[in-house]
């Protein structure tokens, strides 16, 4: 198991302008290994939550801790953090279009410097866990929807993250698609157990998961 447990305390969050926090006294602990599904209406806040738990935003009071550390102050601490603890997708895969699937799940491996023999067996390995173990060399144009949305997870799980957070990874998906890269999110996980929190508007994906933490 890769995952580590999650803490957050008394988070308070306010976006410049708006009358009424997003956050106020937030309070969630996350068991290591955990899959939650987090639902709620639109605006509700699940995006703010992911990117405070990433580190992409910033709030005014409370605690967020990852195997009983701080989330760090500071940009290049933040950077940092993301890089050695954070796997993150999206409802868009933003895979770079210039370069192949395999490419793209080596570039956070690069970055680091981390690239070797070991490296590129578990990229293989990634592949062939999301299906797409023959199409590692396809630039991501010639792939379909679920396929992109399947190198999106791949990728977020490279650098073998202790927190794989995903925003609507299957949102932009019909529901077959969806049902099938659902399935392939459900094998990554059981097979590394990362603590993962899946935001979601599709409440059948969301009952099949460990947990529910329902916002708003």
């Amino acid at each position: 198991m890769i995952g580590q447990p999650l803490s957050i305390a008394g988070l308070h969050k306010t976006y410049p302008g708006n009358a009424h926090p997003v956050f106020d006294g937030f309070q969630l602990e996350v068991a290591a290994g955990s899959l939650c599904a987090v639902v709620g209406v639109s605006g509700v806040g699940k995006t703010t939550l992911l990117n405070c738990i990433a580190g992409l935003d910033h709030w005014e009071a409370g605690a967020i801790r990852v195997d009983g550390g701080p989330v760090p102050e500071g940009a290049e601490a933040r950077a940092l953090y993301r890089r050695r603890s954070v796997g993150l997708a999206f409802q868009q895969p933003h895979l770079l279009p210039e370069f192949t699937v395999r490419e793209n799940l080596r570039m956070p491996l690069l970055i680091d410097d981390t690239l070797g023999p070991e490296a590129e067996a578990w990229i293989g390995q990634l592949l062939s866990t999301v299906g797409l173990g023959g199409l590692g060399d396809r630039l991501p144009g010639q792939l379909s929807g679920g396929e992109a949305a399947r190198a999106g997870l791949a990728r977020a799980l490279v650098r073998k993250p202790a927190l794989w957070l995903l925003d609507e990874p299957t949102g932009n998906l019909d529901p077959a698609t969806a049902e099938e890269v659902f399935g392939f999110l459900l094998r990554l996980h059981a097979e590394l157990r990362p603590t993962t929190l899946l935001v979601t508007h599709n409440p059948d994906l969301a009952a099949r998961c460990e947990r529910i933490v329902r916002l708003g």
